[in-house]
C-alpha cells in the first residue's frame, strides 16, 4: 500500500473517528459539571500511567521485529497478558487510597470500573499491532470508527442516565469490547492464544526500553490533572483540561494520522540504506504545513472556539489555550523527532531527552503551591522552548542535521502560519474596533473559510512543496485536467 494511500485511509478513519468523539465531548461538556468532568480527568491520569505499563512497548516490537513467527506472536500475547491483569489487580487493590489522596470517592469508582478494561485489552492490542506492521490502514479504520462510535454512544447515554463521571469509563470498556469482537473476525483464531515462557527474553528487553520513555512521555501529558487536582481543585482541572483540549482534539489526531503511517515507513527506509536526516528534512516542511497554522489559528480564535463548543462556564479557559497553542507552534519542526529516533533504535536519546524536559514541566507545575491557574499555564508552556532546544541536539547529534539545515527544509512552512492568520486577525480587530460584540459563531464563520484561502495562497506564493501535491490532487479531481 503506497503512503498516499496509506495516509488516505488513515486520515478517513483520525477525522471520522475526531468527529464522532468531539460531538461526544460537547455534548458531555453540557450534561456534565466541570467538576464532574474533572473526577474522570484526574482517575483518567492515573490510567493513562497504567496504560503505558500495560503497552510496554509490545505494539512497537511487533512492528519492528523483522520477522513475526507464531512463536514471537505468543511471546507478545503473554507479556501483554500478564502486565494488564497485573494492572487490573493493582486498580482494584488501590482505588480506595488514591480517592483518600485527592479526597474524592469519585476517584476509587472511576478506577475500580475501569479496571475490567485491563482485562480485555490483551485479546485486542497485539493483533492491532500486527496490522499496523502489514500496512493494514482500512481493516485499522474500520476498527478505530467502530470503537469510537460505541465508546462514545455509550458514554453519552449513560451520562443523560445518571451515571456521571462513571460515563465515560462504560463508554471505554463498551468500546474496547467492540475491538475485541471486530478483530476476532478480522484475524480468526489469534484472539485467544496460549501463553509461552519462550521468547519472552526479547520482548522485554526491548519493552523495557521503550516503556521508560512512553512513561517520562505520559508523565508529562497527566503531570497537570494529577498535580492541579491536589493543588488547586478539580475545577481548575477541568479548566486546563478543556484549554489543552483544543490542541489535543485537532492537533492529536493529525499526530496520530501521520505517525501511524511514518512510524513503520521510516523504519522500512532506514533498514533499507535511506539517510535518516535526509528523510526527516524531506518529511518535515508538509508536517509543519499543518500543524503550525493550525496551532496559530488555535491560539487567535480561542475564546470564540471555547464559547462555541462549551458554553459560557468555560470562558476562563480561552487565555489559557492560548498561551499552550502559541507556544506549541515553537515546537513543530522537532514534533516527528522522538518517533524518527525510535524508527532507529535510539530510545535511550529519547529517554534522556524526555527525563529533562519532564523536569522542567514538573517544575512549572510546583508553582501552583504559589500561583494561580494563569500562573502556572504560562510557565508550563515555557516547557516548549525546552522541547526545541533538547531535539535540535537530538537532530545534530544522531541524524547530522543542524538547526540552520532544519530551518533551510521547513521556513516556506512557518510562513504560511502569516498567510493563515492575516485573514481571522482582521475579523478580531474590525469586531473589537468597531464594539460589534459579534457572536462567536459568526467570528468562526468568518475566520476559518479566510485562514484556509490564506493558506493556499502561501502555499502559491512561497512555492510550497505541497503546491504539487495540491496540483496532483486537482488533477485527478477534475477529469478535464487529465485530457
Amino acid at each position: 500500500m503506497s503512503i498516499r494511500r496509506s495516509l488516505g485511509i488513515s486520515a478517513f478513519s483520525q477525522f471520522s473517528t475526531f468527529a464522532i468523539n468531539f460531538a461526544s465531548v460537547i455534548i458531555v461538556s453540557r450534561l456534565l459539571t466541570p467538576s464532574e468532568i474533572g473526577i474522570f480527568s484526574v482517575a483518567a491520569s492515573i490510567l493513562a500511567f497504567a496504560h503505558v505499563f500495560r503497552e510496554f512497548g509490545v505494539g512497537q516490537f511487533l512492528i519492528q521485529a523483522k520477522e513475526i513467527t507464531r512463536e514471537r506472536l505468543r511471546a507478545a500475547f503473554t507479556v501483554t497478558l500478564a502486565i494488564s491483569w497485573t494492572i487490573a489487580l493493582l486498580l482494584l487493590l488501590l482505588r480506595h487510597p488514591a480517592a483518600a489522596f485527592y479526597d474524592n470517592a469519585g476517584v476509587a469508582g472511576v478506577l475500580g470500573l475501569i479496571s475490567i478494561n485491563f482485562v480485555i485489552l490483551p485479546f485486542g492490542s497485539p493483533l492491532l499491532s500486527l496490522l499496523r506492521r502489514e500496512l493494514q490502514f482500512d481493516k485499522i479504520a474500520l476498527v478505530n470508527i467502530v470503537n469510537a462510535l460505541v465508546a462514545s454512544t455509550v458514554t453519552v447515554i449513560t451520562a443523560y442516565l445518571g451515571e456521571s463521571y462513571l460515563s465515560m469509563a462504560w463508554g471505554a470498556i463498551a468500546g474496547n469490547v467492540a475491538n475485541v469482537v471486530l478483530l476476532n473476525f478480522i484475524r480468526r483464531g489469534q484472539i485467544f492464544m496460549l501463553p509461552t515462557t519462550r521468547g519472552l527474553g526479547e520482548v522485554v528487553r526491548f519493552g523495557s526500553m521503550a516503556s521508560t520513555s512512553s512513561l517520562l512521555t505520559e508523565l508529562g501529558s497527566s503531570a497537570p490533572d494529577l498535580i492541579l487536582g491536589r493543588t488547586l481543585g478539580f475545577a481548575d482541572v477541568a479548566f486546563f483540561s478543556r484549554a489543552d483540549a483544543l490542541r489535543k482534539m485537532t492537533l492529536g489526531q493529525l499526530f496520530v494520522l501521520v505517525r501511524g503511517v511514518y512510524f513503520p515507513s521510516f523504519a522500512k527506509r532506514v533498514r533499507e540504506g535511506g539517510h535518516p536526516g535526509e528523510m526527516y528534512c524531506s518529511s518535515m516542511p508538509y508536517m509543519i504545513a499543518f500543524t503550525a497554522p493550525a496551532l496559530a489559528l488555535l491560539a487567535l480564535l480561542a475564546s470564540p472556539l471555547i464559547l462555541f463548543l462549551f458554553g459560557h462556564q468555560w470562558e476562563r479557559a480561552a487565555p489559557l489555550a492560548s498561551l499552550l497553542c502559541g507556544f506549541a507552534v515553537l515546537s513543530t519542526s522537532t514534533s516527528m523527532v522522538s518517533t524518527s529516533l525510535t524508527a532507529v533504535g535510539k530510545v535511550d536519546v529519547v529517554m534522556r531527552a524526555q527525563l529533562w524536559l519532564q523536569g522542567v514541566r514538573m517544575a512549572a507545575l510546583a508553582s501552583s503551591l504559589w500561583w494561580p491557574l494563569e500562573g502556572v499555564v504560562l510557565a508550563f508552556s515555557l516547557a516548549y522552548v525546552v522541547e526545541l532546544l533538547l531535539y535540535f541536539k537530538a537532530l545534530n547529534v544522531v541524524f547530522d542535521v543542524s538547526a540552520g539545515q532544519l530551518w533551510r527544509a521547513t521556513r516556506s512552512s512557518y510562513y504560511l502560519v502569516l498567510w493563515s492568520l492575516a485573514g481571522p486577525a482582521l475579523v478580531l480587530a474590525a469586531d473589537d474596533f468597531l464594539g460589534l460584540a459579534l457572536p462567536a459563531l459568526f467570528i468562526l464563520s468568518l475566520s476559518l473559510p479566510l485562514a484556509a484561502v490564506g493558506w493556499f495562497i502561501g502555499i502559491q506564493m512561497h512555492d510550497h512543496p505541497l503546491k504539487s501535491e495540491l496540483g496532483l490532487l486537482l488533477s485527478r479531481l477534475n477529469p478535464r485536467a487529465r485530457r
